[in-house]
């Protein structure tokens, strides 16, 4: 039997109450939700939330995690013969609503991104910081997709320097639910960092100063370790919670051989999973 946690059954009861039907994925583009995030700026987290606390049984599951990996595939492959490089949130708003209308549940995810490379590579850590020239920028973005806690298909179409992306995967997709701690230089570049020492500001207040509302993310999506086979470690470490106000078929942020996004959901997507 699939037990209801209290927390699923609140975030539940509140979006029934303000009449958002809650029986199928995507439901932050309905009406009702949509004029509820004009007067509560956190109802896509509690989207997020209800997403990742609501209880799938197995066949479920079993069936997204199909097809989510088949999708992954083709999207990389297109995502890799577009040629473009760090286009994390375009491709994620993309994919997120792929799922959408296959029926999966996911939200989209913007953070920071730290790789270390195996000591006999000679390359040396990589950071995509979320906190860069004092403002909250996407450092990277991927999605939350049970059973997968990372989807992410573009961590190798970034502009690298040097052997590094030998030492990544494709894509990445990774059901780990060990968590790891999120420290300073993960979220926060060492310009804005040096910047806020000089103001006096104590470092471990530098987070909840410039970002509070990790502390309330990570708590239901906490930073996590994906290793590589390639030996490389990549540290993915939640900030904020995003998605695209434009629906599928309007969406003209990327190119896929003359396709629009919509053309391409229609053409390899759409009945093909």
């Amino acid at each position: 039997m699939i037990e209801f946690t209290a927390e699923y059954k609140k975030l539940d009861a509140d979006f029934r109450k303000r009449n958002i039907p809650t029986d199928k994925p995507g439901f932050c583009d309905h009406p009702n939700f949509l004029k509820a995030e004009k007067l509560e700026p956190n109802s896509l987290n509690n989207y997020a939330a209800y997403v990742a606390t609501q209880p799938y049984s197995t066949g479920y599951l079993q069936h997204a995690h199909n097809i989510i990996t088949r999708a992954s595939r083709i999207l990389y492959k297109e995502l890799e013969t577009n040629g473009r490089l760090g286009a994390c949130v375009d491709i994620s708003a993309i994919f997120s609503q792929i799922l959408d209308k296959e029926g999966i549940w996911n939200c989209g995810i913007k953070g920071s991104l730290t790789i270390t490379f195996p000591p006999d590579s000679n390359e040396e850590k990589t950071y995509f910081w979320s906190i860069d020239h004092g403002e909250f920028e996407a450092g990277h973005a991927w999605l939350s997709a049970p059973p997968f806690s990372i989807v992410d298909v573009a961590v190798k179409q970034q502009p690298y320097n040097g052997t590094k992306r030998d030492y990544l995967p494709n894509f990445v997709l990774s059901e780990s639910t060990s968590k790891v701690n999120v420290e300073i230089d993960d979220i926060i570049s060492p310009s804005v960092r040096e910047k806020l020492s000089i103001s006096g500001l104590p470092e471990d207040s530098y987070i909840d100063r410039i970002a509070p509302q990790i502390k309330d993310i990570i708590k239901v999506f906490p930073a996590l370790n994906f290793d590589s086979v390639n030996g490389a470690i990549l540290k993915y470490c939640p900030v904020a919670i995003h998605a695209s106000n434009t629906p599928l078929k309007e969406m003209h942020n990327m190119n896929f051989s003359g396709k629009t996004p919509f053309e391409l959901y229609n053409d390899l997507f759409k009945g093909k999973l």
